[in-house]
Formats: structure tokens, C-alpha cells, sequence
């Protein structure tokens, strides 16, 4: 009997989160969203929002050292990781629609918002349509304005083209080693991560690509956001300058789809908003630079708490 294929299997918390796994039916929608939740005593709250193609476990190294001090939680958006998958078209409205109606379960009334990638742009639009629930913004790598085109965005420019990219995508079930390897953008140094985070990632990725709703929740998003995010650039500027929320921008240093225009766009037009380098970090430095990054964040969350 041909064994069953290790990838299609069910995705597993990283190991030291498993403690702090959830699931709830949202009421409204029906859908089974899983998150991480931990420092419930806390006053304060912090919404972890991932990016595209990515699940909760992205904050694995902060996760814990942040719930010392906070109470925090991270989700899977619906579509991904071990929330439900769907048939409905995965729109930036839809999954700010999920975000707020778990933070309405959960009766969090006022949170900080911290997002990477797609869930930093998510972030910083919610921000803006309900800014008296959002005490504070961490954008990763990303923000709704957008300046300048990424630095490198072939893969991404193909993934849009109906077909070549699902033929692309799919195709990375016969290499183990190649889906590992599509990793590389993301990371200043894929290779040169610490051995269990590379052994992670690999198990991860290639159950990314073995999830047939996750590739579909991964094509919807990606052909629905961008249009969205460049039909909204026209009023953004003018919009984020009434933006109040205290705000912190983080880029890795060699982020290849978040410039440094982009970034300094944010702080220029948006008052009370920040910036910080992480030096040597890509376009995740939660994962890369873990130490680096708390130290970026602490003294801004000190200070916005006072």
C-alpha cells in the first residue's frame, strides 16, 4: 500500500505554541477561525495578523516574550493555515470582516494591531475605518501606501495570471526541496536561519503547497488585493494624514518588496507614526531577528502605554 504523503497531513503548531492553540465558530459567518492566545491577565491587547501565504506560527519567537507583558493573540486568517477554507473570494473587506467579528467574540474592545505583509496592509486599513478601537499600529513590512513598486516582484506579477500561476504553484508538489527554496525572498538568509527554523519552514511550505483550499484562498487574495491597494492610492495620503494612531513602521533592511520610499511615504504623511531598520533583516525580521525586533518594539510600546 503506497504510503500517504507526509505534506498532505494536518498542520501542526510550531511546538512551543501548541499550548496556546484555540478555535472559534465566528457567529456570523460560520467559520471556524484558529488563533493563539496567551497573557489573558493583561490589560493590553495585540492583534498578530500574518501575511499572504502565511499562518500565526510567523510570530513563533516573539509570540511569548510579547504576552509577558501583553495579552496577545494570533490568527489565522480564514482560507489559511488551520482555519477554515471557503469558497467565498478572499477580499481585504472579507478578512477585516473576520478580524473585527473575533475581536468582538473575544471582547476585545481596543487592541494594538500588528501585521506583516498582507497583514500589515489589513492593519493599517482598519486603523483608518474604525480608529477608536485601535490603540496602536506595528506595520511590517508593508502599509496600505505604496509609493514605489516592489523591488522585486516578478514571482508575484506571475502568481496574478490565471493559470501560469496555479501551474506554478502546483507544481512545486513534485519538489520538496524547490518549495523550500521559494522561501528565498522572503529572508535576507533562508540558509542561514538556525537548523530547526529551516527544518520548520520546509515541513510548512510543503504543506502549504499539498492544501488545495490554501492555494485557493492564496489566488484569491493575492488578484483581489493588489487592484484594491492601487485604486486606493489615489486618496490615501490625504486619508492618513487625519490618522491619529500612534504608529511604528518596521522594514528589514533587505526587504525586496517593501522599499524604504514606501516606508518613509507612511511617516511622512501619517502624523504620530514612526520608523525602525532592522539591520540585516528581509521581509520577515519577526522570524530572522527576533532579538532585534523586540528591542524595536518595546520602547515604542512602553511609551504609547504611558
Amino acid at each position: 500500500m503506497k504510503e500517504p504523503n507526509q505534506y498532505q497531513q494536518s498542520m501542526e503548531p510550531y511546538a512551543t505554541l501548541t499550548q496556546f492553540s484555540h478555535q472559534v465558530k465566528l457567529e456570523n459567518s460560520d467559520l471556524n477561525i484558529f488563533y493563539f492566545e496567551a497573557g489573558e491577565n493583561h490589560p493590553q491587547t495585540i492583534i498578530m495578523i500574518h501575511g499572504l501565504g502565511d499562518e500565526a506560527d510567523t510570530w513563533r519567537h516573539v509570540f511569548q516574550p510579547l504576552a509577558e507583558n501583553f495579552h496577545v493573540v494570533a490568527l489565522d486568517l480564514p482560507g489559511f493555515g488551520r482555519s477554515d477554507k471557503h469558497d467565498e473570494k478572499c477580499t481585504p473587506q472579507f478578512f477585516m470582516k473576520a478580524i473585527t467579528q473575533l475581536l468582538e467574540q473575544l471582547r476585545i474592545e481596543k487592541t494594538i494591531l500588528m501585521g506583516n505583509s498582507l497583514g500589515a496592509i489589513l492593519a493599517h486599513s482598519l486603523a483608518l475605518a474604525d480608529p477608536d478601537r485601535v490603540s496602536g499600529l506595528i506595520l511590517v513590512d508593508a502599509g496600505l501606501l505604496q509609493l514605489e513598486q516592489p523591488i522585486s516582484d516578478w514571482s508575484l506579477r506571475m502568481m496574478q495570471l490565471p493559470l501560469l500561476g496555479e501551474w506554478f504553484y502546483t507544481r512545486l508538489r513534485k519538489d520538496p526541496d524547490a518549495a523550500f527554496d521559494s522561501l528565498s525572498n522572503l529572508y535576507s538568509d533562508l540558509y542561514g536561519l538556525p537548523q530547526t527554523d529551516q527544518d520548520f519552514l520546509y515541513t510548512r511550505v510543503n504543506k502549504r503547497v499539498w492544501s488545495d483550499g490554501q492555494r485557493r484562498a492564496y489566488f484569491s487574495t493575492l488578484r483581489s488585493l493588489m487592484p484594491w491597494v492601487r485604486d486606493r492610492q489615489s486618496t490615501l495620503p490625504e486619508q492618513l494624514s487625519h490618522l491619529d494612531t500612534a504608529t511604528l513602521v518596521i522594514r528589514g533592511e533587505f526587504d525586496p518588496l517593501f522599499s524604504e520610499g514606501n516606508a518613509k511615504g507612511i511617516i511622512n504623511v501619517q502624523p504620530h507614526a514612526h520608523m525602525v531598520m532592522i539591520p540585516g533583516g528581509g521581509h520577515l525580521p519577526h522570524q530572522e531577528h527576533p532579538d532585534a525586533f523586540l528591542c524595536a518594539i518595546n520602547p515604542w510600546l512602553d511609551k504609547i502605554g504611558k
